[in-house]
C-alpha cells in the first residue's frame, strides 16, 4: 500500500484513532478524584517544587531558575512519554491486533496526539508561571506550535521503528528508560548550552532535542526568535526518520499479530 492510500486508510479509521485518544487520557486519572484536573495540578506541583528547592537550597546562575527549567523540562517529559508509551503501543494491544483489523500505524499516532494534548495544557501553567514570575509573554508564544511539530515528527519516526522493534525483540522498552536518561543529560535542560565546551559544541549539536529545547527557551524564556535554520534542518531530518520508519513499521506489521 502506497504512503498516500495508507494516510487515506488512516483517516477512515480516524473514530478509532479518536477513542484510543480519548481512553489514553482518561485512563490515566480512572479512579482519581481529580480526574483529568491533575493534567493542571501536576505541573502546577512541580512548578512549586523546582520555585521552592532552586531559590532556598540550590542556586544556579542562570536567572529565574525555575522558570528555565519548566519551560525545558516539560516538552521533554512530553517527548519521554511519547518515547516510553509508543515503544509498548503494538505490544501493549495485542487483543485488539488479533481480533479487529485496523491501520497498526493508528496506536503510535494516538500515543503521540495524546501526549501532545497533556503538553498543550500543562503549557497554561507555563504561561502563568511566565507572568507571575514577571519574565512575561512575548508574541513569540505564538510559534510555540511551530517547535512542538518538530518535535512530534521527530518522536513519532522514533516511535514506529521502535514499536515494531519491540514486538519481535522486547528488550528494546527496557533499554529505553537508560537511553533516555542519558538523552536528558544530554540536552539543555538542567543547563545551558553555553557550558558546552566549545569544541565539543558540533557533536553536541547533532542532539535533535537540543534545536528543539532550545526553540522553545527562545520563543518563551529569552523571547526572541527560534533559529529557524536549525529547526529546519531537525524538521527535514525528522521527516527523513518518519519514512524510515514507516518502511521498518510497514515490513514487520505483517506478522505482528503472530508475534505478540
Amino acid at each position: 500500500m502506497g504512503f498516500i492510500s495508507k494516510i487515506k486508510e488512516i483517516y477512515t479509521y480516524r473514530h478509532m484513532l479518536f477513542t484510543l485518544v480519548k481512553q489514553d487520557i482518561n485512563g490515566r486519572y480512572k479512579g482519581s478524584i481529580f480526574g483529568f484536573l491533575w493534567t493542571l495540578l501536576n505541573p502546577l506541583f512541580m512548578l512549586l517544587v523546582y520555585s521552592i528547592v532552586f531559590q532556598f537550597v540550590f542556586r544556579s546562575d542562570i536567572e529565574n531558575y525555575p522558570i528555565y527549567l519548566f519551560i525545558c523540562l516539560m516538552p521533554w517529559n512530553a517527548f519521554n512519554n511519547m518515547i516510553g508509551a509508543g515503544t509498548t503501543c503494538v505490544s501493549n494491544n495485542a487483543s485488539i491486533l488479533k481480533k479487529v483489523y485496523f491501520p497498526r500505524e493508528v496506536l503510535p499516532l494516538s500515543v503521540v496526539i495524546s501526549n501532545t494534548i497533556q503538553y498543550f495544557f500543562s503549557v497554561v501553567i507555563i504561561f502563568i508561571a511566565l507572568l507571575v514570575s514577571g519574565v512575561g509573554i512575548s508574541w513569540y508564544a505564538l510559534l510555540l506550535p511551530l517547535v512542538v511539530l518538530v518535535q512530534i515528527t521527530f518522536a513519532f519516526g522514533l516511535i514506529l521503528m521502535l514499536s515494531a522493534a519491540n514486538v519481535y525483540v522486547r528488550d528494546v522498552q527496557y533499554m529505553m528508560n537508560p537511553i533516555m536518561m542519558i538523552w536528558m543529560y544530554a540536552s539543555p535542560i538542567l543547563y545551558s548550552i553555553t557550558m558546552v565546551p566549545e569544541k565539543w559544541l558540533w557533536l553536541y549539536k547533532l542532539n535533535p532535542m537540543v534545536s528543539i529545547l532550545q526553540g522553545y527557551q527562545n520563543i518563551l524564556y529569552d523571547q526572541t526568535l527560534p533559529d529557524f535554520k536549525s529547526l529546519g534542518i531537525v524538521f527535514l531530518v525528522s521527516l527523513g526518520i518518519c519514512v524510515i520508519g514507516y518502511l521498518i513499521f510497514n515490513k514487520l506489521q505483517r506478522r505482528f499479530a503472530e508475534e505478540v
